[in-house]
Formats: structure tokens, sequence, C-alpha cells
């Protein structure tokens, strides 16, 4: 569906919280609630983890044990206070070692929630599905091209981008939490340091990634804040925003895709991954509150992105970018390549928007949100 946007809309949502999620809201700020929901988060992460193959307890141990632990030298960052809020079952949000520590196996964890068949390897099936749908809508990386990876963690995604793309030059991870750059940092001089030793050294590599993944000198994580970089205009090829929006209040979001916009070239890409709550089956998870519930108490902005997600394209449109184009992904995720115009390009007119989401629809594979693994509980 191709449609040119007006030169103005409104970005943000006017009506009224419902008052049904005021209640929900309330609860969940609640101490004896999130005293019961967020363990309960937690456990469930965890137990997905171990069921699905997925080392959890091993790998933390090992990981701990890489230390002492200190944050990145350099120049402080002040988060904002969107980033300073409890999210992911940590107090701290991910402003603490052990949210950074437990993030990789955490993400193998989500993956195998969405492709419960392919079990400790869900996560490459779930992130294999975003590069499918990218690649279907054009998203490519020129020759000597460099990447940004906005909101990189520990450098997931990032490392994936430089596996993908060999033809790029640089893939630089930006992220604001110290503790997850640190860590990032850190499994990169493990993985180059047994890259150095060779097999020989392999017994001792116990983390939920392989060591190679780890050791191209390509990729550098760095502090920063995804909305303020400080990197020159117009100087990558690609920004990548991996999973990240959805943990964004809408005008952070609307701030950073600007950053986007003035660190690419003209014709350069947005690349954008996310959780798609047009999907049937997050429609119907959000409507039973009990279920949703246990999600949202992990996950502070989700609601609020829920229903400011299908602006997300016309957003796009009115910062600058154009066209913008969306795919489905999986069964609840949809990935989106927007493009900066490049005068005088053809196809490079701001604020056309290309929504493939119906056409390319994917079954939903996604583990029942009381279930641990596919068949089980």
């Amino acid at each position: 569906m191709l449609v040119l946007l007006p030169t103005s809309s409104a970005l943000f949502p006017t009506a009224a919280q419902p008052l049904g999620r005021r209640l929900l809201d309330a609860a969940l700020n609640s101490p004896l609630y999130r005293a019961v929901l967020v363990p309960q988060a937690k456990r469930t992460m965890v137990s997905t983890a171990e069921q699905n193959g997925v080392p959890w307890s091993d790998a933390l141990e090992w990981i701990q044990s890489q230390g002492p632990w200190s944050l990145p030298d350099g120049e402080a960052v002040s988060a904002p206070e969107y980033y300073r809020q409890p999210f992911h079952a940590y107090e701290m949000g991910n402003l603490c070692w052990e949210a950074a520590l437990e993030g990789e196996i955490a993400s193998r964890a989500v993956g195998a929630r969405n492709f419960p068949a392919a079990g400790a390897d869900g996560e490459l099936a779930f992130r294999g599905a975003f590069d499918e749908a990218l690649a279907s809508m054009g998203a490519t990386v020129p020759d000597g091209g460099r990447v940004v990876d906005l909101g990189c963690g520990s450098g997931i995604s990032t490392r994936r981008i430089a596996a993908a793309w060999p033809q790029a030059e640089s893939v630089v991870g930006i992220d604001l939490s110290p503790h997850f750059i640190a860590v990032g940092q850190r499994l990169q001089e493990l993985g180059c340091a047994q890259a150095a030793a060779g097999h020989g050294a392999a017994a001792t590599w116990r983390w939920v990634n392989p060591a190679e993944e780890y050791a191209d000198p390509r990729v550098s994580l760095t502090l920063g804040d995804a909305a303020t970089t400080r990197l020159p205009d117009g100087s990558a090829d690609v920004v990548s925003l991996s999973l990240v929006i959805h943990e964004l209040p809408p005008s952070a979001t609307v701030d950073v895709c600007a950053e986007a916009l003035r660190l690419l070239k003209p014709g350069g890409q947005l690349w954008v991954t996310e959780m798609d709550f047009e999907t049937e089956g997050f429609t119907k998870l959000r409507a039973n509150p009990l279920l949703f519930s246990l999600i949202r108490s992990t996950e502070p902005y989700l609601d609020v992105y829920a229903d400011w997600m299908p602006q997300l394209p016309s957003a796009l449109a009115e910062i600058g970018f154009g066209p913008v184009r969306l795919a489905a992904a999986t069964g609840r995720h949809f990935a989106l390549v927007a493009t900066k115009p490049a005068p005088g390009q053809a196809g490079m007119a701001p604020g056309e928007i290309d929504d493939r989401r119906q056409q390319t629809a994917k079954e939903d594979t996604h583990l029942k949100t009381w279930e641990a693994k596919k068949g089980g509980s």
C-alpha cells in the first residue's frame, strides 16, 4: 500500500488513557503487585532459557568470573529520565551489572519464545527473520560502508550486522548503558584472545554465543545517547534500531530517528526491527489484562508504544524520510527500511509509505504467555 502523506500530521496520540489502562498502571506501580509480577516475569525468562537448552546459570557464572568489572573509561553520559526507570525485571533498568551480564542470555530466551521449534537456536531464527524482511525491502550496505547501531546493548545486533555485511568498513554500536558497553567490550577482548589461542582454548569458552562472533575488528562499541550521538553529519550509510523503540516513549523515538536522519548520507537507510501490535497475537494478548500485565510489569513504555506504533511510518515521513517501507518479519514483528532522500534521485520522495505487512504476513510461532517450551509449561 503506497501512501503520500500531507506535510503535517499529529505525531502523538491526544486521547485520554482508557480507564482499564489507568487501573492497570496503578496496579503495576503498586509495590506489592511489582513484588509478585516482576519476579514471576524473570522466572519465566530463566525457565524458558533452561528448558530450551540455553544454559542460563552456567553462562552467568562464567561471565561473572571474567571480571573484575568496571565501567568504561572516558566522558560520562547522562541518561535521560525515561532511561532510568525500572524495566526488564531490574530495578535500575539497564544501568546495573546484573542486567548487562544477563542481557545476551536473556536474548537467547526471547528467541526461544518466538521460535520454540528451534529451541536454543531460536534467537538465530528470530534475528534471521528480520534479516530476510529487511533484505526484501532493499536493505543494503555499500562497499566500504559505515553502519551505526543505536541502542546496541552489548553488541548482539552490531556483531550480526558486521557478519552479514562483510563489505562494511565499520559497524559502530552506541548505547546509554556503561554496564552493557563494558560487558560487550570485555566479550570482544575475550573473543579476540580465544581466536588467537586457537581451538585448544575452546573448552574455556562457556558463553551462549561462539567466541568468533566477538573477534571482528570492524566492530566497536561506545557509550552514548542515541538522540545526541555527536557523530558528524552524513557520516553513516546505514543506521539500525534493533528492538529498541518499544522501550522508548514516543518523543524519544522521534528524537532518535531525527538523529538517524542527520547521521545518514543522502540515500542512506534507517533499519528498524520491532514488535507489531497490529498483529493478531499481540492484539489478543493485550486484550487480556492479566496476561499482558506480566509483560507490562517489565516494560514501562509498552502500552504507549502499542498505541503509537501505527504512527511510526508517518512520523518518519514527517522527519524527512522517504520512502518508508514495512514488511512482516514474524507473526508478531515487523521490519522497516526508511531512506534519506537523495536530491534528484528517482523514488526518493519524502512522505511515501509502502506498507507490505498484509502481503508478507507470517505464521505466529510465539509461545503462549504461560509456556516456557513448545508443548510444555
